[in-house]
């Protein structure tokens, strides 16, 4: 018994077209697995949040993992560009610290850092982390929780 699909261009061209096809699937099969460059941070995103006068941003974190987490913390106000100085927090495990913003304005957090990126963005995440609109007289406004992210390293 002899095939005959490949006796014309036709039935050749199909059988290369399959191929071609099924090397493309499998090969895509093979690269489904993330990986993260060298270059890159986790961290996480807060906002934005209305602050008006009488107010100020506080973006506290908490870790509960082993060890300890180090993260770098600035704040950038949309309504008047401008981006303030990153402020340093250090994490052990089952402590916190907060940054504290002062303008006003809609105000964007970004939380970034050393640690392994399932301390940043894992379901049961260890790090927990929000920023908050707070008076001046200690009464907290609003509270969101953060985002997470990947930034390039430098940023």
């Amino acid at each position: 018994m002899k095939l005959s699909i490949f006796r014309t261009r036709r039935g050749q061209f199909g059988v290369a077209l399959a191929t071609a096809l099924l090397a493309v699937a499998t090969g895509t099969q093979w690269k489904t697995a993330a990986q993260t460059p060298p270059n890159l941070t986790p961290g996480m995103l807060f906002g934005p949040l209305y602050v008006a006068e009488g107010q100020h941003v506080e973006l506290c974190a908490s870790f509960l993992g082993e060890g300890a987490l180090q993260a770098t913390v600035h704040f950038r106000n949309l309504s008047t560009g401008e981006v303030s100085g990153n402020t340093q927090l250090s994490l052990p495990s089952g402590g916190g610290e907060c940054a504290a913003y002062q303008g006003k304005g809609h105000i964007v957090g970004l939380a970034r850092g050393d640690g392994a990126a399932s301390d940043w963005v894992s379901p049961t995440n260890a790090l927990i982390s929000s920023m908050a609109v707070v008076d001046d007289n200690g009464e907290t406004k609003v509270s969101v929780q953060g985002v997470a992210k990947i930034w390039v390293r430098g940023l």
